[in-house]
């Protein structure tokens, strides 16, 4: 989820492909936004969590994408200069474990029962805290 933008939004470009990336072999094209065309409805949230290890996160993500909101842990996200942005870059998804903030797009209800059955999923080193909603 991307500063200014809502999980879910629709968004006109021109139609030409400034970049690539490919992530874990799969290719997707990289376009200069020119307008929002449709405001998501799902409310997006930040929360701080504490994961024990980078399998922990991505249950959190996977949680979340199974019910169709979304979760995206800061440590998978990568801010890339103009030049960088606009070539073809081949990453491998990253996750990590431990204190950080992620951001959730989900109503506030689903979003804390999703933490508080993430918590209940193991035995111990997960916990969140200070569920906040983004302007």
């Amino acid at each position: 989820m991307t500063a200014g933008r809502r999980f879910g939004e629709i968004v006109v470009h021109d139609g030409e492909p400034k970049g690539r990336r490919v992530v874990e072999g799969r290719e997707y094209p990289v376009f200069d936004e020119l307008l929002r065309f449709e405001a998501s409805d799902l409310p997006t949230f930040t929360v701080m969590v504490n994961a024990g290890g980078a399998a922990d996160v991505e249950a959190l993500v996977e949680l979340f994408l199974a019910e169709d909101y979304g979760a995206e842990p800061a440590s998978s996200f990568e801010l890339l200069c103009a030049c960088c942005s606009e070539g073809t870059l081949e990453r491998r998804r990253t996750t990590h474990g431990g204190a950080q903030q992620v951001s959730l797009a989900a109503p506030e209800e689903e979003a804390r029962r999703l933490l508080e059955q993430w918590v209940a999923g193991t035995r111990m080193g997960r916990a969140w805290s200070g569920l906040t909603l983004v302007g």
